[in-house]
């Protein structure tokens, strides 16, 4: 996928995230998501955040390549372990929660545009799923409106669910403040 629609796909997933509760609604949470989603592409100087980071995304794209270590669910679990064992448990219950939450929905959505090392360090072959979609295509951009949609309904489910079980809106306040 392109940066813009990674970015858009984090965002969103973090606002479904923060439905179900497991990191806050806030600027800086979404800012988080939106870069989290752009994280896995500094592998590459052609990324929207590798080319302002030429320094970091040099050195990583000669090393492992695109689409490969960064590219893995690895990573998010060393962060997500790290942040857990240095900070608690607490700690992914905030923007750090938020950024890895775009981190992963930008390798899930490079699944099924061309695939990735998703499964490193436990195998070396590229993972990808059906539907496949070229970058930049037609496809690509009817993939994210279905994935939008699909965190729309996931997120309305949420919050519906949440206004029923209280009988107020005190639950729908607190998701907006």
């Amino acid at each position: 996928m392109i940066g813009r629609s990674h970015i858009v796909l984090g965002v969103a997933s973090a606002i479904t995230a923060s439905s179900m509760g497991y990191v806050p609604l806030s600027f800086l949470s979404l800012c988080a998501a939106g870069l989290g989603s752009l994280a896995p592409d500094l592998d590459t100087e052609r990324s929207l955040l590798g080319c302002r980071m030429v320094w970091l995304s040099r050195p990583l794209s000669r090393l492992c390549g695109h689409r490969t270590v960064t590219h893995s669910f690895f990573v998010p679990l060393l962060i997500a372990w790290g942040l857990v064992h240095f900070q608690g448990m607490g700690s992914l219950h905030s923007p750090w929660g938020a950024f890895l939450v775009g981190y992963v929905s930008h390798i899930v959505a490079d699944l099924m545009t061309g695939g990735c090392w998703a499964l490193y360090p436990l195998s070396k072959n590229r993972v990808s799923l059906w539907p496949y979609a070229k970058t930049g295509s037609f496809r690509e951009y009817l993939l994210l409106v279905c994935c939008l949609g699909l965190l729309s309904c996931v997120t309305y489910h949420y919050l519906s669910r949440n206004l029923l079980h209280d009988g107020s809106r005190a639950s729908q306040h607190a998701f907006i403040a």
